[in-house]
């Protein structure tokens, strides 16, 4: 039986729309390990006032875990995606690819977010598209048309920012619409 470490318990149990957004931002690795080594690595034995072991560092490791993940008694309730960043450890420098910085972070939690709410809508829109006979190329006009039309460029966009905003855009619809695939894989 291959046993599971306090890393993988991370990596698997967290929920599906945090660990799309973290897979999105290519940040899942760092997540899981910083969140591994600011949590969970640092904690020792359970011990009450007198000094009596009240819990082994394994099962009280576990318990961190799960109450990060926002798991309760074994069902997922409410994970805040927030509370397993450790932000005063992070630095202010500017650096938006590096894992130990604010802003790499916020970029993340931006995604988080935004997976969270618009996550299951993009779905919708995809499998009902799909019932109805659309084809792809109709069903990622309508995904984009529908839920992302936030995310393209003004009018008065340089050439250069069109691009990088259309290829954005067809990244985040190639990724979206994989991620539904797979559920009916």
């Amino acid at each position: 039986m291959k046993k599971l470490g306090y890393r993988e318990m991370l990596r698997d149990r967290c929920p599906k729309v945090v660990d799309l957004a973290l897979k999105f931002t290519k940040s899942k690795n760092a997540w899981v390990e910083h969140t591994y080594t600011h949590f969970v690595k640092i904690i020792g034995d359970k011990v009450d006032n007198e000094s009596k072991l009240i819990q082994k560092a394994p099962e009280n490791k576990k318990e961190v875990v799960r109450a990060l993940l926002g798991i309760v008694k074994g069902k997922p309730k409410n994970f805040i995606f927030e509370r397993s960043i450790d932000w005063d450890e992070l630095t202010d420098t500017n650096d938006p690819k590096d894992p130990n910085t604010k802003v790499y972070w916020k970029r993340v939690t931006s995604w988080v977010n935004w997976f969270r709410t618009n996550h299951a809508h993009v779905q919708n829109t995809y499998d009902i598209s799909k019932k109805i006979g659309r084809n792809d190329l109709d069903i990622r006009i309508k995904i984009i048309n529908t839920h992302l039309s936030e995310l393209m460029p003004s009018r008065d966009a340089s050439e250069e920012e069109k691009q990088a905003k259309y290829a954005f855009v067809d990244r985040l619809v190639d990724f979206l619409i994989k991620s539904f695939e797979k559920e009916y894989v």
